[in-house]
């Protein structure tokens, strides 16, 4: 899995670097279009009601918006046809990186928390709540990326350490090593799988399970616009 690097400012580099007001904009509106189309269950309902009250509340200052987009694309590009082009394929990395399957349910949770307060305490400024906006919703990535480069870390200190007897790292150890008991058996039991063979830890003695990853599961998120979105002419996808 590709991780985003971290820049020299201490950020990392995702799509959402280095952003414009009217980008951020923009991004902002895609990150809460991803949450309104993924985020399923009853209690996430709000976040589906706030979405389309801000796309008519908030429909001038979008048009707006992206028009200047477009101009913007078009002067970087050249032509208005490769300025659509370079901004379609952008926006397609964009609601990509929103649905990123692990982190649905930060997502949804940050979008109900924006939708909430979206709808108790109306913004004035629409440009300063999307930016804020989009920095709690890139909270969320940044906590998985840092999470998954901590794992990719244990994963290679238990490769140097037991790999020469055991092979790579298995799914299931990392999330398990140094478990016994009660710990372990909890563990098991929450990851759904069943262990396909198990190797003896010759500095705690523990047994480890050695779990297959699972291959019969496939998440696929909805990145489609809403029915209340802009005509295909005016929005790219």
């Amino acid at each position: 899995m590709n991780i985003p690097p971290v820049g020299a400012d201490g950020h990392r580099m995702t799509v959402n670097a280095n952003l414009n007001e009217n980008e951020a904009i923009w991004h902002f509106r895609s990150a809460w279009n991803v949450a309104a189309l993924n985020c399923l269950d009853t209690k996430y309902q709000p976040v589906l009601e706030s979405y389309g009250s801000f796309l008519k509340q908030h429909s001038r200052k979008l048009t707006s918006t992206n028009t200047a987009l477009d101009t913007q694309f078009r002067t970087a590009h050249g032509s208005r046809n490769e300025g659509v082009k370079a901004r379609e394929a952008l926006m397609t990395s964009v609601y990509n990186y929103f649905a990123l399957p692990p982190t649905l349910v930060g997502l949804c949770e940050t979008a109900l928390s924006i939708s909430t307060e979206y709808q108790t305490t109306p913004p004035q400024d629409i440009a300063a709540f999307s930016v804020a906006g989009l920095q709690r919703f890139e909270a969320v990535f940044g906590q998985f990326f840092n999470e998954y480069d901590q794992y990719r870390v244990a994963s290679a200190e238990w490769d140097m350490k037991y790999g020469s007897r055991y092979g790579a790292s298995q799914p299931g150890y990392v999330a398990v090593h140094g478990a016994s008991g009660p710990a372990l058996a909890s563990a098991l039991l929450d990851s759904s799988a069943s262990p396909v063979g198990e190797v003896l830890d010759p500095t705690t003695g523990a047994r480890i399970p050695l779990v297959a990853p699972a291959d019969s599961t496939i998440s696929t998120p909805i990145v489609q616009p809403l029915a209340g979105d802009a005509p295909d002419n005016q929005v790219p996808n």
